[in-house]
């Protein structure tokens, strides 16, 4: 082991970035919009050590992704050929970034290469990412987010049928609607539809909300006992 490797850092060497649309299943209907194909960026990022450590992001739009890729490249050239780890960088490009602000593509680029270096890191101690941010490997409980958009609650009940097809015991129920009331004839429709089965239903406004609604209807969910994911209709 180099004493770069057991400080945590590396040398970047280079970037890869792909971006393809990714079609889905099911349309996905939001608060703010509709959703037919997925925007995603692919990250490869090369270090010394020739080890790639990869990360992805859903980039909302096509645009989001050139943005993204481009901030990338940008943040790559600022670091090349010096030892940094991910704390460094994230220290480093908050700094060059902040006259542009460090939010929206800005944000997600400096995330996805932080990913990726701690993806590369794990890769070069031969440990799980889990051990090495200090915890262990564990089983987790996956959930469904393909559909359920913004319908109505014939075709939801539907849906929630067919998402359950793939195994999986939990969906996740999109309710950015204006008025808090419509929401509870939704839940109602999806927990019907799947009936008799130990299902969990969350719920994902989409960044729909002001900071003071999402106070009030967190305080909604939770008088009717549900889940602190704010998002358990299951009850």
């Amino acid at each position: 082991m180099t004493d770069s490797l057991s400080a945590g850092g590396q040398r970047i060497r280079s970037l890869t970035t792909r971006g393809m649309m990714v079609p889905l299943k099911f349309t996905l209907g939001t608060s703010a919009a509709i959703v037919k194909a997925v925007p995603l960026l692919l990250v490869d990022l090369l270090n010394e050590d020739g080890v790639t450590g990869r990360a992805y992001a859903f980039c909302y739009r096509p645009s989001g992704a050139v943005a993204i890729s481009s901030h990338l490249f940008e943040a790559v050239d600022l670091l090349k050929g010096k030892e940094s780890t991910p704390f460094d960088v994230m220290q480093t490009l908050s700094r060059q970034f902040a006259l542009l602000g460090v939010t929206g593509a800005v944000r997600m680029a400096l995330s996805l290469l932080d990913m990726a270096m701690w993806d590369a890191m794990a890769q070069m101690q031969r440990v799980p990412l889990s051990s090495l941010l200090g915890s262990s490997p564990k089983s987790l409980r996956a959930y469904d987010s393909r559909g359920l958009g913004l319908m109505e609650p014939d075709r939801l009940a539907e849906e929630a049928k067919t998402l359950l097809e793939s195994g999986l015991r939990a969906v996740k129920l999109r309710l950015g609607y204006p008025l808090f009331p419509r929401t509870w004839p939704l839940c109602g429709a999806v927990r019907r539809s799947i009936s008799g089965g130990d299902v969990a239903i969350m719920v994902d406004y989409n960044q729909a909300l002001t900071s003071t609604e999402a106070i009030l209807r967190g305080r909604e969910l939770e008088e009717r006992n549900l889940l602190a994911r704010g998002a358990d209709c299951s009850r």
